[in-house]
């Protein structure tokens, strides 16, 4: 049975100054939860609780930092977070 998403998780497009910058574990670390469930999930209803990620030429998708909470996706504070 196939999900659709509604109510306020509707397809809430990022913030224009959340740039999509993670990947699919990044994305899934700050949400706390498995990759493999972000992937499930956008697979089924197209985006990650109303967050659609960036998808790139080569397959790859780039995710904004966005906290997934119950109103809605909000921005993630990246303060002290270093990228190797």
């Amino acid at each position: 049975m196939r999900q659709t998403a509604s109510g306020p998780h509707a397809h809430t497009p990022a913030p224009a100054d959340t740039p999509a910058t993670l990947s699919t574990a990044e994305f899934a670390a700050l949400n706390h939860v498995k990759p493999h469930s972000v992937r499930q999930r956008l697979c089924q209803t197209a985006s990650f609780y109303g967050v659609r990620p960036l998808k790139m030429a080569n397959r790859r998708l780039l995710w904004p930092a966005l906290l997934v909470t119950a109103d809605g996706p909000i921005a993630a504070s990246q303060e002290g977070a270093h990228h190797a």
